[in-house]
This record gives structure tokens, C-alpha cells and sequence, in this order.
């Protein structure tokens, strides 16, 4: 049960996630350049819907995932492993999953930590606007990713989660993030590297992306099929069935 408590972090930590000299530049010049390259300001702020069809690539199964959000008011995703649907859900700062597999066969309440991890799903914007957020930017140094010369920018949100996001000195994508949570009081740390960027719309979105964590028995690929952006989206399927 334990390691399915992490894979859902590692999820929510995906989601959250797919929306964000150094003498030269301070950490909000470098956060403002990213905004730009991911669609600017001006579309970020009119991003209310997503909708995500996505294929995960895991110890040689294809399981394919829907995931619907709609701006900081809920989240739900259908993921089919094998014919078993398991659904997980944010309704506003609330949270419930169908999980046959661990033996929750109707719907069930997610607890506080799980749903404090996975709240950033609810935000489509990432970095942009990070300050009124709450949201805490630090510069914390300059490295090369796999040859790629990057910022190194930690973030903490209001939650108290901890992202180390790798920005690309040339394209200002995150290439990387490492994620720190706690579960089950324990500290867990995912590592995110993200590909294949495209526009939507004018949005910008990874459509590959490898995880790992000490949860997963090996590193897990997401292959994005398709995204919709403001999809209208009836918002009746975030909240917990009574049945």
C-alpha cells in the first residue's frame, strides 16, 4: 500500500509539474524568461482547462491515462492498468480515489498529505505569477545537463514541497526537476526530465517525460498522445461519488 501511496505522489508531482550569466540575471528575470518560452504571460493567464491523453511506459506494460484539470478548482485522472481503472481526484482542497488494486472498490477519501502533494495539479501556470502565489524562487547555482548549460532554481510552495527545477540557459524550458515530498512521513524525492517540447495553442507542453523514484521498480516514460487547452469540462466529475 505504501508504494502505491508513492506512485500517486510521483503522479501528482508529474502534474503539478507539466505547467513550469548568473551574475547576468536574478531569479526573477530567469523565471520571467521561462513564462515567455512556455507561451507568456498573456496566455498563461488564460489557460482555465486542460486535458491530457497521455501513454505510461512501465516494467514493459503501455497504460494509458486521461488526465482532466481545470484552474485551481479540481483535477481528475483515469489511468487503465491492465483493465482495472484507478481514478484519483482534487475537488477544490479535497481529494478521492477509486483504487481497486489496493481493495477500493468505491470511492474513497484521500488523506490531507496526499492531498497536499497532489494540489499543485490544480495550477496550470506554474512559475508564472510565483510571488502571489506564495511561491519562493531561490538562484541557486548553474550546472550541465546532459551537455545543456542550466539555471539551477529551487522553489518552495505554500505547501512546503520543495522543486529544483533545471532551466535551460538556451530554450529557459525546464529540462529537470527533482521533487521532494513527504509521505507517510517519510521524505520521498522524484526525478522529472522532460522532452520534446511542443506549442498547443501557443501553450508550450512536454510531450515526453522519464520519472524515477525509490518508489517505482524502474524509471517510468509518459508519452503524451494529445492536449486540449480550455476543453470545456463539467466540473461535477471532480466531486467524490456518494456510491
Amino acid at each position: 500500500m505504501r508504494n502505491q501511496r508513492f506512485f500517486q505522489v510521483v503522479m501528482a508531482a508529474f502534474f503539478a509539474l507539466i505547467l513550469s550569466s548568473a551574475s547576468a540575471q536574478n531569479v526573477e528575470e530567469i523565471i520571467f524568461k521561462h513564462v515567455e518560452a512556455m507561451g507568456g504571460a498573456e496566455k498563461l493567464s488564460s489557460l482555465k482547462s486542460m486535458k491530457i491523453e497521455a501513454s505510461l511506459q512501465l516494467m514493459g506494460m503501455e497504460i494509458p491515462t486521461t488526465t482532466t484539470i481545470v484552474q485551481q478548482r479540481g483535477f481528475r485522472s483515469e489511468t487503465d492498468i491492465q483493465g482495472t481503472k484507478i481514478i484519483q481526484a482534487i475537488d477544490g482542497k479535497t481529494g478521492w480515489s477509486i483504487n481497486p488494486m489496493m481493495g477500493q472498490n468505491a470511492p474513497t477519501p484521500l488523506p490531507d498529505e496526499m492531498v497536499n502533494a497532489m494540489s499543485g495539479q490544480i495550477d496550470l501556470t506554474g512559475l508564472h505569477n510565483y510571488m502571489a502565489k506564495g511561491y519562493k524562487a531561490e538562484l541557486i547555482g548553474e550546472e550541465t545537463l546532459e551537455g545543456a548549460p542550466v539555471y539551477v532554481v529551487k522553489v518552495t510552495n505554500t505547501n512546503g514541497m520543495v522543486i529544483t527545477n533545471y532551466i535551460s540557459k538556451d530554450t529557459y524550458y525546464i529540462l529537470r526537476t527533482l521533487v521532494k515530498a513527504t509521505v507517510s512521513g517519510q521524505e520521498v524525492e522524484t526525478k522529472m526530465t522532460q522532452s520534446n517540447f511542443k506549442q498547443v495553442d501557443g501553450i508550450t507542453y512536454p510531450f515526453s517525460a522519464e520519472i524515477e523514484s525509490p518508489a517505482m521498480p524502474g524509471a517510468m516514460t509518459m508519452v503524451v498522445k494529445s492536449v486540449q487547452v480550455n476543453p470545456v469540462v463539467d466540473e461535477s466529475i471532480f466531486a467524490m461519488p456518494k456510491n
